[in-house]
């Protein structure tokens, strides 16, 4: 890998794709969509997802990683989506 966190960069996009089209296929779109059990839900999920991004890496900064890249990720779906009209459809 290009550096020590490259894994842990890939895990969390990967991660983060999976649970996109998992909301959208069960029909969540929105947040107000969303109810209690709903919410539940992907509490559970995050904790389970967890060690699907770090892996073995258990340290603060491979955290830290994980976190910053499913904000950026997240930070350009938003701008391709505010500016497209396909992807805006799809997300």
């Amino acid at each position: 890998m290009l550096f020590p966190y490259s894994d842990i960069i890939i895990r969390s996009i990967a991660v983060y794709f999976f649970m996109t089209i998992a909301l959208r296929v069960f029909g969540k779109k929105e947040l107000s969509q969303l109810n209690t059990a709903d919410i539940i839900l992907i509490l559970l999920i995050s904790n389970s997802v967890q060690n699907a991004m770090v892996g073995p890496d258990t340290s603060l900064e491979g955290g830290l990683i994980a976190a910053l890249v499913l904000f950026i990720i997240n930070f350009i779906i938003k701008k391709l989506t505010g500016n497209t009209k396909f992807l805006e459809i799809y997300y």
